[in-house]
């Protein structure tokens, strides 16, 4: 029979023919074999040192989930419990530990807490994927150093089975139909005080408005019963009779008697004839006095009035004394003579208006003080 290779002899190459038993090794064959024989014992012993090792070790690992099988996207609550000696370091993978094909959406690593002489050390992991099928955690390292040791050693999780379902669909079929607008109560109570709000803003524009209006027009805000206005020429004869020409030798005063001879026959006209006489020139109030008819006999005696009057207050002039007299005379004919008079006939209650007719004052040519020296 033939032999292989392997098996030849030394003799030349050949093969060993008619000789029973086992068939002799080469040198190298012998090494290689003894090779062989050393090192399979080696690894055997290696292996069984370091599973006792991990028996007798004072740490242990234990990790879960809440649940197996889920639906895509749900949150799977992974857990790692480390059980060590308290003087065994342990270091946790934390935040950056590879769960495989799930994604971690939240990490908390707990406070370690002491049980029967032994430290517990718990990480929670919060995980969830989008893929469907089949998938395994894998093996989670958590490396620890014994006492009096340097080396850091390595102890694994077992790997946990996770079944990721579909969502499944509905069981009513297809897409239902659109449901209809839910009707919501009325609440009658919020409409009443929009409605309310409303017209107190509305009501307070209003009022506002009729106040500034008030207001504006020199008038009270709360309208109450006033008396009848006085006729023109009451005031304007009133408040001429106040006025004493006598003892003017002050500039000043005398200043102040034309300034206020003047302003009294100006709102006399105002009121008479509704002429804005304050507020316009002399030569406006004759144009204004023009306008509405008045005889050119009273324009003439308002304008000989007027023009002394402007001349004291602005040009700084100073009549003599009895030019004050006459001054303030030619202001009481002017009033008398536009003066409305009413009359009641006794035989109706008709109410006419007439002007009186009296006889009209010459101005006398104003005389300085130095002429009549």
């Amino acid at each position: 029979m033939g032999y292989p290779p392997s098996l030849k002899n030394s003799y030349g190459g050949q093969e060993r023919r008619g000789v029973s038993g086992p068939p002799s090794l080469t040198q190298e064959q012998a090494m290689r074999l003894n090779k062989y024989t050393f090192f399979i014992p080696s690894m055997i012993l290696l292996l069984a040192g370091w599973v006792f090792a991990q028996e007798d070790a004072p740490i242990s690992i234990a990790s879960s989930v809440d649940k197996a099988t889920i639906r895509i996207g749900d949150l799977i609550q992974y857990q790692i419990i480390v059980t060590h000696a308290p003087d065994v370091q342990i270091q946790l993978p934390g935040e950056g530990a590879n769960l495989g094909g799930f994604d971690i959406r939240a990490y908390e690593a707990h406070e370690p807490r002491k049980e029967n002489g032994m430290i517990i050390t718990e990480s929670a992991y919060t995980i969830s994927t989008f893929f469907t099928g089949e998938f395994d955690i894998p093996p989670t390292a958590v490396l620890y150093t014994l006492p009096g040791d340097t080396i850091s050693q390595i102890l694994m999780t077992e790997p946990i089975h996770i079944v990721v379902e579909s969502v499944k669909p509905s069981e009513e079929g297809d897409i239902r139909d659109i449901k209809s607008p839910a009707e919501i109560p009325r609440n009658w109570w919020i409409l009443i005080r929009w409605i309310g709000l409303g017209l107190f803003v509305l009501l307070s524009i209003v009022l506002g408005y009729i106040g500034y209006r008030r207001r504006k027009a020199g008038m009270s805000l709360l309208p109450f019963r006033e008396a009848p206005p006085r006729p023109p020429h009451e005031v304007a004869l009133e408040a001429l009779g106040k006025l004493d020409p006598a003892g003017l030798d002050d500039p000043v005063k005398i200043k102040w008697f034309y300034s206020e001879v003047s302003e009294i026959i100006r709102r006399y006209l105002e009121g008479r004839y509704y002429v804005m006489a304050l507020e316009m020139t002399t030569f406006e109030v004759l144009d204004g006095l023009k306008n509405v008819d008045v005889e050119t006999e009273i324009q003439n005696a308002v304008r000989q009035f007027l023009e002394p009057c402007d001349l004291v207050k602005f040009a700084k002039f100073i009549p003599v004394e009895r030019q004050h007299v006459i001054t303030l005379q030619q202001a009481f004919d002017i009033v008398n003579r536009t003066k409305i008079v009413i009359i009641e006939s006794e035989l109706s209650s008709e109410i006419t208006e007439t002007e009186v007719s009296e006889p009209v004052v010459e101005a006398v040519p104003i005389e300085t003080e130095e002429e009549s020296k």
